[in-house]
């Protein structure tokens, strides 16, 4: 299921790279039901199959990732958005993604990095940038993959694989990622401490709380 970040981030790379039909969106169950991440709207004029391992709000076929029931080459656009960190095995997962993309076919995966668990049913993965060019780049003849947040600690990772064409991708040219990573370097109203960019408000509290245990720390 798609954060909101992630479905903007899916529109602005329909503006600049051919993301032909048919589309299956892998992990397209609608987990939370006041959650918007139902892509197939962004995708009006081709046919759209959401996939998940589970049947429910989204789904029009359940399949494992690992082992997809579908033919070589059948797929023009393969959409894997928050959904690999909850596939046991994230290659194989990637190997079949290839395994069924068509030439001049596109393939788009994303993930969180900075995140709690959620067990959707479980959560078993955290993927840096480097992650996603390797896996992506078993099966796909150009990746490109990048980190949203701090460069040490994204909170958000994403990748794109193609087949017969190139790619020229940055983050500046997607609209959605460049503000995103502007809005996290800014920084603005927050205070930075690491890899994190804290309200004041909200840092003052846990100061308060953590205060009294410190000093008694280092009285001991």
């Amino acid at each position: 299921m798609a954060q909101e970040l992630i479905r903007h981030f899916v529109a602005d790379l329909q503006r600049v790279e051919a993301m032909p039909g048919p589309v299956y969106d892998f992990g397209s169950l609608q987990v939370e039901p006041d959650q918007d991440g139902d892509l197939r709207t962004l995708f009006c004029d081709v046919p759209f199959t959401g996939v998940d391992m589970r049947p429910g709000p989204g789904v029009d076929a359940v399949m494992d990732l690992r082992a997809l029931e579908l033919a070589d080459a059948s797929v023009g656009t393969a959409l894997c958005l928050d959904t690999l960190e909850h596939c046991e095995d994230p290659p194989q997962a990637c190997r079949e993604l290839a395994r069924v993309t068509a030439p001049g076919g596109i393939c788009v995966i994303a993930s969180v990095m900075l995140f709690g668990i959620h067990a959707y049913p479980n959560d078993y993965f955290r993927f840096t940038p480097e992650a996603f060019r390797a896996m992506l780049g078993q099966g796909f003849d150009a990746v490109w993959a990048a980190g949203i947040g701090h460069p040490g600690f994204p909170s958000q990772v994403v990748g794109v694989g193609v087949k017969g064409r190139e790619l020229s991708l940055t983050v500046e040219r997607l609209p959605s990622l460049a503000a995103a990573q502007r809005h996290y370097d800014a920084g603005r109203g927050r205070v930075r401490v690491g890899i994190f960019n804290y309200p004041p408000r909200e840092l003052a509290r846990a100061l308060v709380r953590q205060a009294p245990r410190v000093i008694r720390e280092r009285l001991r």
